[in-house]
């Protein structure tokens, strides 16, 4: 192995003290099939900030239907479509494509997405002129899933819950061909930003969640849950956040109504609830001060019939706090026109969490300020991964040549000793990395700028580069 040594100007270049032999870039291979496509970051989305809940629900239920049934949403929070470098991040608050495509395709790709998904959502509206959609392009694709991630563009700012949405979204992604390479950074900086901003800044402190919001909401109602009946219609990951954020605010009596009473019952005996089925549902609402619904069903859990049913009769002064923290919905809307019912939403919870959003104006500069360095190192790194492939096989060649004529010359001198032989290696590999250090830094320039590709074209045109030699 050869002893690494630093040139003047260029540290990532250095010499075989022994041989003369100018290295290239440390790390850098030649292999023409390294070389990263011309791949433009694109994130497709809607979400409840530009989009009606009707809107982001039905397309919620296609990206379901695509993926075989509704769990892959319901508790894994975030899903995968093919083709394999499409990932696409599904929460209660946004349904968004992330794609990595080949500079020449991105017209056709977005076309694909809009009219497969959203469209068929929003079949009778105009999406360009509704703006139900947006499209984000390049750096602006890895700054907003980085906000994200970060808890930024959630509705309870600061959630924690969104950066393992993010990662899960993003964990099926699988390297194909290169396909991957620029969704796996941006996986990569949505996981630093997300963590940075929680560890940097307060912006996570307190009741960050939409579960904690929404006991919040109901305690505005209530006064208090201390010895309200609570009920938790559901049993998957929302269900479980929001019973620890029932048992964290204390004093209440939980009950879990699941459809499988293996997984409802181990849920209530984690909180020291009660389990129940879906069945029972007519009997427990009867018995609820507060219903959280967290299902994510395709069809409505809490029907107006049903509803109706069971508060027929209740007392005036005992209202029936609903929250629906699913979606799609598991409440129908018009069961928020019954009396004795109070109705709450995604939208409601955040009303409630904008209110708590002004003592933390601070850290939330600070984690957007995070955000920002993660899209610089990002873009910085992509230069690098488009750039090393070419140097890699420029200074190859020009090693190639010199190690030819290095031969040559000592096949012609016989006799040569050691100690000329070896001042003659180290001035061969200090002419060639001088010749190639200016060249190499405006490639890595060219990159950073936009304009690798056309760089590219020319060195490896000028220098057969891509010609077996």
């Amino acid at each position: 192995m050869s002893e690494r040594t630093r040139s003047a100007g260029d540290e990532s270049v250095g010499t075989d003290p022994r041989s003369g032999v100018a290295e290239a870039p440390h790390g850098l291979t030649p292999h023409r099939d390294d070389v990263e496509p011309a791949l433009t970051e694109l994130c497709v989305g809607t979400s409840l900030r530009v989009a009606s809940m009707e809107f982001l629900e039905a397309a919620v239920t296609i990206v379901q239907q695509a993926m075989g049934g509704s769990d892959a949403h319901a508790e894994d929070g975030a899903v995968c479509l093919r083709p394999s470098h499409m990932a696409v991040v599904s929460t209660c608050n946004r349904v968004e494509f992330y794609l990595a495509v080949e500079t020449d395709t991105i017209d056709e790709m977005i076309h694909a997405v809009r009219s497969e998904i959203f469209q068929k959502a929003g079949s009778s509206v105009d999406l360009d002129s509704e703006q139900l959609v947006y499209v984000l392009r390049g750096s602006d694709a890895v700054r907003h899933l980085c906000r994200v991630a970060a808890g930024l563009d959630s509705l309870a700012i600061g959630e924690h819950e969104i950066a393992g949405q993010v990662s899960r979204g993003f964990a099926r992604t699988v390297d194909i061909e290169g396909w991957n390479v620029a969704l796996i950074a941006m996986a990569e900086a949505a996981r630093r930003a997300s963590r940075r901003a929680r560890k940097e800044t307060g912006i996570g402190r307190g009741r960050i969640s939409l579960s904690s919001v929404a006991i919040e909401l109901a305690e505005r109602e209530l006064e208090s849950l201390d010895g309200k009946n609570v009920l938790v219609v559901g049993a998957g990951k929302v269900g479980r956040l929001a019973c620890a954020s029932i048992e964290k605010a204390g004093g209440a009596v939980l009950t879990v109504a699941n459809r499988g009473t293996e997984r409802g019952g181990a849920l209530a005996e984690d909180f020291g609830g009660y389990a129940a089925q879906l069945g029972e549902l007519s009997s427990l609402l009867q018995d609820s001060d507060v219903v959280f619904a967290t299902t994510g069903s395709l069809e409505p859990i809490l029907t107006l019939d049903l509803v109706a049913q069971a508060t027929r009769g209740r007392a005036p002064d005992r209202p029936l706090i609903i929250v629906d923290l699913a979606v799609p919905r598991d409440v129908e809307p018009a069961v928020g026109e019954l009396e004795g019912v109070r109705l709450f939403g995604l939208s409601d919870l955040r009303v409630v969490s904008d209110a708590n959003l002004e003592g933390r104006r601070r850290d939330v500069g600070l984690a957007e300020v995070i955000v920002e360095q993660e899209v610089a190192q990002y873009d910085q790194a992509r230069a690098i991964r488009r750039v090393q492939p070419v140097l890699a096989a420029f200074w190859q060649r020009a090693e190639g040549l010199r190690e030819i004529e290095i031969e040559r010359l000592f096949g012609e001198f016989e006799g040569i000793d050691p100690e000329t032989r070896s001042r003659i290696e180290h001035f061969s590999g200090a002419l060639v990395r001088k010749l190639l250090h200016e060249p190499s830094l405006r490639l890595r320039s060219a990159s950073a700028d936009g304009h690798f590709h056309e760089y590219s074209k020319v060195v490896r045109q000028l220098f057969a580069l891509d010609e077996e030699k």
